[in-house]
């Protein structure tokens, strides 16, 4: 059994796959894996947040080029993570995902009724049976922030025939470039725009005072 753990704590960005450094993964050093699918009307993407046992995180997105449901994504999200994991001889692995529908059915906690999903299930439990230690958990969306942003920035990204993105890095910025100071910044808050009253109006149906 794992002990508890706080979530993204003492965390290091690390924006590639370093396969050297995974190959080298000892096998009782844990990892943990963040998975998320996404589908709007642009199209449907997957994110994976892998953290190193050194608490380096490596993100993964992919976009998905088939016919999928939002379940359907969130399973591949799932198991493509489960895939690279493997590749890399990690052995022992937390999983967390926001997919309730796909965590339980996984650990046969649900009953798959949708046909289209058995099949996933079943793929999904084989690839897991597969380390020697595992915990796939079920986690609320907002504690999944990372992997559901990657599933976003897959499922809106367009890519040319041959395409991909090799790596990408995502900070924060502290500062702004110009200094500004902070009450020019509220007074032009409070400024009601231009077009407020008709945004009111059609929203509320309230009128501009006279």
């Amino acid at each position: 059994q794992f002990a508890d753990f706080p979530l993204y704590e003492e965390i290091r960005t690390n924006d590639d796959f370093p396969d050297e450094q995974i190959l080298t993964t000892k096998p009782e050093q844990i990892w943990e894996m963040y998975f998320d699918g996404s589908k709007s009307t642009a199209g449907a993407g997957i994110g994976i947040l892998f953290i190193t046992p050194e608490r380096e995180m490596i993100p993964y997105s992919l976009k998905l080029n088939f016919f999928y449901t939002h379940n359907m994504a969130e399973y591949e999200a799932l198991i493509q993570g489960l895939k690279m994991l493997l590749k890399f001889k990690v052995q022992r692995v937390r999983i967390f995902g926001d997919s309730i529908l796909a965590v339980s059915q996984v650990n046969r906690d649900w009953q798959v009724k949708d046909q289209k999903l058995i099949s996933y299930q079943e793929l999904a439990a084989s690839l897991l049976r597969q380390f020697d230690e595992y915990q796939l958990l079920h986690v609320k969306r907002e504690f999944n922030p990372i992997a559901n942003g990657l599933a976003s920035l897959g499922s809106t990204i367009t890519f040319k025939p041959g395409e991909s993105i090799r790596s990408f890095e995502v900070g924060r910025l502290e500062q702004p470039s110009f200094f500004i100071p902070e009450q020019v910044l509220q007074a032009e808050s409070r400024e009601t725009l231009w077009y407020q009253n008709i945004k009111d109006f059609l929203q509320t149906g309230t009128l501009p005072p006279e």
